[in-house]
C-alpha cells in the first residue's frame, strides 16, 4: 500500500518525479541502472517504502524502551497518550499549520537523526527515505498503523518495549520483505 502511495505521489508532483529522472539518469551514466525508468523507478520506490516502515520500526523501538523521550510516533501506555500530545503539539506551531503527516514524520526522523547512535542510519547519503515522500495521506495512514491499538485487548498492537533491548525482530523483520528487496538491496 505505501509503494502504491509513493507511485501516485510520484506521478502527481511534476518536481518528485523530475527528481527521481535525475537520480535515474545518474544511476544509469555510473552503470548502476540498466532497465527502462519505471522499472527503475518502481524497484527504488519499494527500497523507499522499505526505509519508511524500518525507520518507523526503529524510532518506535526507540521510543518503547524510552531511550528516547519524548515518545513521537506511538508508545505502550502513558508514552502513546505523550506521541499523541507531540503530534498536537507540532501542528499547533504556527509554521506547521498547512503540513501534514509527511512533515511530522520526516521531522521525527531528523530529531533522531541528530542522535549521534542514529545519525550513519538515517543518513540522506544512505537512507533513502529522504529521497521521495508518501502523500499526506500515505504518511497518516502510516502514523495511524503505529498508533493502532487492538481492539479486544486494548493494547498497542505493534509493542516494541523489551527490558533487554534485543532486535533479534529486525533480522525476523528484514526476512520478512519482499524477496525482491532482499535480493537488490540487501
Amino acid at each position: 500500500e505505501l509503494e502504491a502511495d509513493l507511485r501516485e505521489r510520484v506521478e502527481g508532483v511534476p518536481e518528485v518525479d523530475e527528481s527521481l529522472r535525475e537520480q535515474y539518469r545518474a544511476a544509469k551514466n555510473a552503470g548502476r541502472a540498466g532497465e527502462a525508468y519505471e522499472v527503475w523507478r518502481d524497484g527504488f520506490l519499494t527500497q523507499v517504502a522499505a526505509a519508511w516502515v524500518l525507520g518507523g520500526v526503529f524510532v518506535r523501538f526507540l521510543e518503547d524502551n524510552a531511550l528516547i523521550d519524548p515518545p513521537r510516533l506511538a508508545g505502550p501506555g502513558e508514552r502513546g497518550r505523550r506521541a499523541l500530545d507531540e503530534l498536537e503539539l507540532y501542528f499547533r506551531h504556527a509554521d506547521r499549520r498547512t503540513h501534514s503527516a509527511r512533515d511530522y514524520l520526516l521531522h521525527v526522523f531528523g530529531e533522531v537523526r541528530a542522535l549521534p547512535a542514529a545519525a550513519e542510519l538515517f543518513d540522506p547519503r544512505h537512507n533513502p527515505l529522504w529521497a521521495v515522500g508518501p502523500t499526506g495521506d500515505g504518511a497518516t495512514r502510516l502514523l495511524r498503523f503505529w498508533q493502532r491499538v487492538d481492539p479486544d485487548t486494548g493494547t498497542l498492537a505493534h509493542d516494541f518495549t523489551d527490558p533487554d533491548w534485543n532486535i533479534r525482530f529486525l533480522g525476523d523483520l528484514y526476512q520478512d520483505l519482499s524477496e525482491e528487496v532482499r535480493k537488490k538491496y540487501a
